[in-house]
């Protein structure tokens, strides 16, 4: 399974003691792929609300290693804050998977 998009999975919706009782990032058994550190949002915030979470040796092994990331279309296209916002006040994630 894979999981992307917005979890809201930061700053002020998740503090750090809450992660422990959040089983989808305590268990072993998911892989997150977009890290805390990241900032998926447009405006002045520097949080990680978009996330993607992998689950499962074989898609695990599909994917193309240290492919996840954050598309800063902002600063890719030249955009000011007020066109970034225009577009979406997050930045999309993505990860690439490796075609058998």
């Amino acid at each position: 399974m894979l999981f992307l998009g917005d979890f809201n999975a930061d700053c002020s919706y998740v503090r750090e003691q809450d992660w422990g009782a959040i089983r989808l990032r305590s268990s072993e058994v998911f892989k997150w792929l977009i890290p805390d550190s990241a900032d998926t949002t447009v405006g002045n915030s520097d949080c990680a609300y978009d996330r993607i979470v992998v689950c499962g040796a074989r898609l695990r092994r599909s994917l193309k290693p240290q492919s996840a990331s954050v598309h800063d279309f902002q600063e890719e296209f030249g955009l000011d804050q007020t066109q970034a916002l225009a577009i979406s006040d997050h930045f999309p994630v993505e990860v690439t998977l490796k075609a058998h």
